[in-house]
């Protein structure tokens, strides 16, 4: 299998039928609703119809190499236990068909190397040649049934017609593709045995065995093809405790939990917060999300409970946001300064600054934690205090560009605050002329010197420097932006 070039083939999730929101609905929808398709099972009976098309006496004889009587290869293939061989070209316009045909499937020794084990069946679809119109339907709904968009395709199956892997054209010869044929025929006879040994097992052993055999084939082909195996897996291993969900549903099961999260967004707009809240919880008691999706739930519980003006659960939310595992650094600090924030809107101000003091000398260099203290100081009026904050939060976010200029702002609000324009217009000015810092951000910078200068009065300077931050811009899509701001500014 290490030199068969896998055609990945991807299924479509059905959608959740959002009308009951229950829990157990939507993760039942949620495990069913998967991706299937139904290559690889067609019925004898459909495969015998397809025998009436065709005089076989117009086709190829299997015996002989390829043949285009598929109906009657596929009956050949499961009388004498081969596996098949489905080719898919373009044989009078397709360069690589062409060399792949020259090189490989014309060649003696492919076909006698071949049709040991396989039985060899071509679909053409050529663009001058001549071809009977019975021919063509057949081909079309091959082509069809196992999705085949480019040319050359080689897909190995077993005699049921479940693929094995797919392939192109390679180089190396007949002998190379002997090889990438005998790999296939190999992972075939693996697949079987451990298929075998499952079907005596129970529990763990069977879901063990269940995923060796569909290692043999590869993912991507097992996500179309094998489907119902996949089903049994995860049926026993539903808690992921062997790593054999996450391994072979990991798409489905990220695609279940996305319209969930839908779900839950639709309910929290439209529902009661009390029973969207209720709602969540059982949601995630239920289902293993990422500390991202985790995140993006909580978010909307706490606007729930912020809804419901319900402080202790607003707290508790955030508490549980802070706490998931993996959440640190300027997330974690986000979330701290936006629990103060929500405190002080709740006129709690003495908890909040207690909350980042108690933080900041745990975390000593959290710019975000140092950004929050100087606005609520600033915000009750604490301009000197709040000044000292901001100096020293700038003191440690040089690497942080986008908290630096917050705490610049902050700074030079500050100071002006205190009759400092001067020095608040420097402030502005010695972050714009930083070349290290991002021009939309020194931009940034400039329009808000700008902004200190209408206050105190000084139009013509601000148009000055409000044209020096439009000139400053790198990009067109800033440029554009900055000139926005600058055209409300003067408005105003």
């Amino acid at each position: 299998m290490a030199k068969m070039k896998s055609l990945a083939r991807c299924g479509h999730a059905k959608p959740i039928d959002t009308d009951n929101l229950s829990m157990k609905s939507m993760i039942n929808c949620g495990l069913h609703n998967r991706a299937t398709d139904v290559l690889g099972r067609f019925t004898l009976a459909f495969l015998f119809a397809l025998c009436s098309l065709f005089l076989l006496g117009q086709q190829a004889s299997a015996e002989d190499g390829f043949t285009e009587d598929a109906a009657a290869a596929v009956k050949q293939a499961i009388e004498q236990d081969k596996d098949i061989l489905l080719l898919f070209t373009g044989s009078d316009w397709c360069p690589p068909c062409k060399r792949l045909e020259a090189e490989v499937f014309s060649q003696q020794e492919f076909l006698d190397g071949a049709k040991k084990d396989f039985v060899l069946i071509k679909f053409d679809f050529p663009k001058r040649a001549e071809q009977d119109d019975a021919l063509k339907k057949q081909n079309a709904e091959w082509s069809s049934r196992f999705g085949v968009e480019s040319f050359p395709t080689v897909i190995f199956t077993d005699h049921d017609l479940r693929p094995i892997g797919f392939a192109g054209y390679e180089e190396g010869g007949a002998e190379n593709y002997l090889e990438v044929l005998n790999d296939s025929r190999q992972a075939r006879i693996n697949r079987d045995k451990k298929l075998a040994a499952a079907e005596k097992a129970e529990g763990d052993e069977k879901a063990k065995l269940l995923d060796e055999a569909l290692t043999e084939i590869g993912e991507e082909i097992v996500s179309v093809y094998y489907t119902e195996l996949v089903e049994e897996i995860v049926a026993i291993d539903n808690d992921n405790r062997l790593g054999l969900r996450a391994k072979w549903n990991a798409a489905a099961d990220a695609e279940m939990r996305k319209v969930v999260i839908t779900d839950l967004l639709m309910m929290s707009r439209l529902g009661k917060p009390e029973q969207a809240i209720a709602l969540i919880d059982e949601v995630m008691q239920e289902i293993a999300f990422s500390n991202t999706e985790k995140l993006t739930i909580l978010q909307m519980k706490l606007n729930l409970a912020k809804s419901l003006k319900d402080a202790d659960q607003v707290d508790a939310v955030l508490d549980q946001m802070i706490g998931l595992d993996g959440v640190a650094g300027t997330t974690r600090d986000r979330l701290i300064a936006k629990k103060a924030y929500l405190m002080v809107g709740a006129e709690r101000g003495n908890e909040a600054m207690a909350l980042l003091d108690a933080e900041l000398k745990n975390s000593p260099k959290a710019g975000y934690l140092f950004l929050a203290k100087g606005q609520l100081l600033a915000a009750k009026n604490q301009h000197e205090e709040a000044l000292a904050v901001f100096a020293d939060g700038i003191d440690v976010v040089v690497q942080n560009a986008d908290l630096s200029i917050e705490l610049v702002a902050g700074k030079a609000d500050s100071m002006f605050a205190l009759d400092k324009q001067d020095e608040a217009l420097r402030t502005l000015d010695d972050f714009a002329e930083d070349a290290n810092m991002p021009t939309d951000l020194r931009a940034e910078a400039l329009l808000h010197k700008a902004m200190i200068m209408r206050a105190m009065g000084r139009d013509r300077q601000a148009q000055l420097t409000e044209n020096r931050a439009i000139e400053i811009t790198e990009s067109a899509k800033e440029r554009s932006g900055i000139q926005k701001i600058v055209e409300q500014l003067r408005k105003r």
